[in-house]
């Protein structure tokens, strides 16, 4: 093989199928990248047996072939070469890297031996912006579960009913949905992917206008097409959890505020919830909501902190606590400027949504407070 390719353009193809190598494998191969040279492309493969990727770009090829070799010096020598154009040379089961300066060398491993992606057969697709996708992950992936005693909640429910696309997660303590109206008629599907898949995912779409990324669904497979990446993942099998019987529909109590106020208020009380690192939990914060609008406080062996958030109230007054990291995660993922909360008991879950898009929920399980 004897190729000349843009070293920017392999940069980002290694960073793209990077996603998919596994560092902790009793199989050397998977540690590799599998380089494909043909018809002017260079095709760039990684595949761990949970998680496969594929990433094609242009280059000038000289001799057609394929290798693999370890994807983690490949990616260290690349990123300290500052040319524009890298030759790459593969003969005698050695792979040569030559810049303007230099001149690396790296053994190979069977091209012939790397497991291949499955073949994927569609059954189900959507195609959508990259950045509402992307938008639709950050707003969930802060609820998906990892407690591996429960791997159903170790991904996030993807699924389109009546051409409405949501993303769910749960963790047993709170949920959190987002949806969005797709403008094209699409088939009904749904699959539980993994958390991990989702997490990598946000490091590759694109938050540009006009980007887009397709979406395709099998048994027991998912598919991400995103410009020239391909990323097939498993897909966690079991039935998800009936999210909607857990949303609250009525309240006793609701309030509008302000998510900044609320969310820079939460930060500096929840400062002085004392942490048990034992059980990975701090104290409660204690929230009043009554006639002063909102009260946040907290009271530790540190000290004591209490903050008055100018709210709107409906309904009666309540006294609540919460675990405030997931209160705070919560108010980071809202992009609106004002929310509403719905209470129904001090015990019931609470129910968290901007006040003017519909598209995002989020519901979190009260900390019964001491007396």
């Amino acid at each position: 093989m004897n190729i000349k390719c843009n070293l920017k353009e392999l940069i980002n193809g290694l960073n793209v199928v990077s996603v998919a190598t596994n560092t902790r494998t009793t199989m050397p191969i998977l540690e590799g990248v599998l380089i494909e040279a043909y018809q002017d492309k260079l095709k760039l493969t990684t595949n761990n047996l949970e998680l496969g990727c594929e990433h094609v770009l242009d280059c000038n090829i000289i001799k057609e072939g394929k290798t693999v070799v370890d994807i983690r010096m490949l990616n260290e020598i690349i990123r300290k070469i500052e040319d524009e154009i890298v030759e790459i040379i593969v003969e005698d089961n050695l792979f040569t890297l030559k810049s303007v300066n230099g001149i690396f060398k790296l053994t190979t491993m069977d091209a012939n031996e790397y497991p291949k992606l499955p073949i994927f057969n569609v059954e189900s697709t959507i195609e959508l912006e990259q950045r509402v996708f992307k938008d639709m992950i950050k707003r969930t992936i802060f609820c998906v579960s990892n407690d591996e005693n429960r791997p159903i909640y170790n991904g996030a429910l993807v699924k389109v009913d009546d051409n409405i696309l949501t993303i769910v997660a749960v963790d047993g303590f709170r949920l959190a949905l987002r949806k969005n109206l797709s403008e094209k008629n699409i088939n009904n599907f749904k699959a539980i992917i993994p958390g991990k898949v989702l997490n990598e995912l946000l490091k590759i779409l694109s938050d540009n206008e006009d980007s887009y990324v397709k979406i395709g669904v099998n048994k027991n497979q998912a598919l991400f097409q995103i410009g020239q990446s391909v990323i097939i993942s498993r897909i966690i099998e079991g039935e998800f959890l009936n999210y909607n019987s857990i949303i609250p529909e009525n309240y006793e109590t609701k309030v509008k505020v302000k998510t900044k106020n609320l969310l820079d208020s939460f930060e500096r009380v929840a400062l002085f919830a004392k942490e048990n690192k034992e059980k990975d939990k701090k104290s409660p914060v204690k929230m009043q909501v009554g006639i002063d609008g909102i009260v946040l406080s907290c009271v530790s062996d540190t000290g004591d902190a209490k903050e008055v958030i100018t709210s709107i109230v409906e309904g009666k007054d309540i006294e609540i606590g919460f675990n405030p990291r997931y209160v705070i995660e919560a108010l980071k993922a809202i992009d609106d400027t004002e929310i509403s909360i719905e209470f129904t008991t001090n015990i019931s879950p609470v129910l968290i949504k901007p006040t003017i898009n519909n598209d995002y929920i989020y519901v979190v399980l009260p900390i019964k407070l001491r007396q």
